[in-house]
């Protein structure tokens, strides 16, 4: 299905290109880097002249097209969920041999202010061996933030904060190109004026020859900074965050025929004191969290040991290596009298979509090996009135420690059935509403006995518990 809608959502990259274009050495060809940059818009299929030419592209990534010059038509498509796209660019383009274009997308889906934004390069440099770079302030979190334009700093790695800045300039603004020596580099950003570091993006290495296209975006993946940035070099993206970041998790207890623990977060047991004292099952750290909440930690190797609450013994010793910028939630599944204790760890993504509900479903139930999962809309009537009856599940022979990843989902009133594999009802829960632009994360666990179901949930993010 292919919806027309009146949403000016634009464009994105990806690397599955057509066999459309002519040669790329031929003289008479263009270049067109298309660059998603709209932090809440879906991914998108990219058509010129009707050809299918980027799939799947999403936030963040880049492609670069060489059409012939001349006239085109460019379209872009959103996907939605279910797999229905909505043309929302449908526009001529006449493209010189002699420039390349870069087409970005801009502002946000949820505020209907995301527009395409068009560079033109001649790509003219002094020397071959000077790093050359063009920048471009595509955040609206930044301006937002920021109350306005933002000051850059360009500096050697290390070095003072100046006096004054090495350019000013206002989201949708693009500055170069800069022609600078290779070396290690340090790029900082205030609000103008300030002198408050609100992204800092510590050592940077520019080598010899480098043509960069670096994008400010919205930050949507931890730390305080409103932005990271984007180096562009062809199609090739490389994220670098604030250097302030850090790494997160947030710990989820679900082993039901466990008694209280206690969680030490790179300390020993019976020496350091517990970052967590008598957590309880199904309880989480920290305590019902929303999106976004973690504890902080460094990057690096962390180690996590989760023992019974006072004593030395570690049920779980479990050493996560985590990079700059990664967030997971670490569940304490099993069950002592199988002594199947073990931690599952599921790398997070909070990035909110303005299209569609993402909804993540995690099995932590060591009680049940292998379940299906049904999400269904909520029936007339309400939950009560919901029925599997011939609905096709969700998830399909879903086993113990797996993720079902994050699915777009259409937002709405749903019942969520977990049964066995022979259609046996663990749990029928009551009408879910999720919300366009929610993240949501359910954790599979053992009921509480006093309860109708003999499976429950444990639910993080964005869902609102009543």
């Amino acid at each position: 299905m292919n919806t027309k809608l009146a949403l000016p959502l634009v464009v994105a990259g990806s690397v599955l290109l057509s066999g459309c274009f002519d040669d790329d050495d031929d003289p008479t060809n263009t270049s067109v880097r298309v660059v998603h940059a709209s932090s809440d818009a879906p991914a998108v299929n990219v058509r010129l002249n009707d050809d299918t030419v980027v799939s799947g592209a999403d936030f963040k990534q880049a492609a670069v097209l060489t059409p012939a010059a001349g006239s085109s038509t460019i379209a872009v498509d959103g996907i939605l969920p279910g797999g229905d796209t909505a043309t929302v660019i449908e526009a001529d383009a006449a493209l010189r041999f002699d420039t390349s274009y870069d087409v970005i997308a801009v502002g946000k889906v949820g505020d209907e202010t995301i527009e395409p934004l068009i560079l033109t390069d001649d790509g003219s440099r002094e020397s071959s061996d000077s790093v050359r770079l063009r920048v471009a302030h595509l955040s609206p979190d930044a301006q937002a933030a920021a109350a306005g334009p933002v000051d850059v700093y360009v500096t050697a790695f290390g070095e003072e904060l100046p006096a004054e800045a090495t350019f000013t300039f206002s989201f949708k603004e693009s500055v170069g190109p800069l022609e600078v020596p290779a070396g290690e580099y340090q790029i900082r950003v205030t609000p103008a004026g300030a002198e408050t570091v609100v992204y800092d993006s510590g050592n940077v290495p520019l080598p010899a020859g480098a043509d960069l296209l670096i994008g400010a975006v919205d930050n949507t993946v931890s730390g305080e900074s409103p932005v990271s940035l984007l180096a562009i070099d062809g199609d090739a993206v490389t994220e670098i965050l604030d250097a302030n970041t850090g790494a997160g998790i947030r710990a989820v207890h679900n082993s039901a025929d466990v008694g209280p623990v206690d969680i030490y977060v790179n300390g020993t047991p019976g020496v350091d004191t517990a970052a967590v004292v008598g957590l309880e099952f199904p309880e989480t750290v920290p305590a019902a969290p929303a999106t976004g909440q973690y504890v902080v930690l460094e990057a690096g190797e962390n180690q996590i040991v989760v023992t019974a609450s006072g004593g030395t013994a570690a049920a779980i010793d479990e050493t996560l290596s985590l990079a700059l910028g990664d967030i997971s939630t670490v569940i304490a599944a099993g069950t002592a009298a199988d002594s199947s204790i073990q931690a599952i760890v599921v790398p997070d993504d909070n990035r909110s979509i303005a299209t569609a509900a993402k909804l993540r479903v995690i099995h932590g139930a060591f009680e049940a090996q292998v379940v299906d999962v049904y999400l269904l809309p909520t029936a007339e009537g309400g939950a009560a009135a919901t029925e599997i009856n011939n609905a096709e599940p969700a998830l399909d022979n879903f086993e113990f420690g797996d993720s079902s990843g994050y699915l777009q989902v259409p937002e709405g009133d749903y019942v969520v059935f977990i049964t066995t594999t022979d259609g046996s009802e663990l749990l029928k829960t009551g009408s879910i509403t999720l919300s366009a632009g929610g993240v949501y994360t359910a954790i599979a666990r053992v009921a509480p006995e006093d309860g109708d179901n003999v499976a429950g949930l444990t639910l993080l993010d964005d869902f609102v518990i009543e």
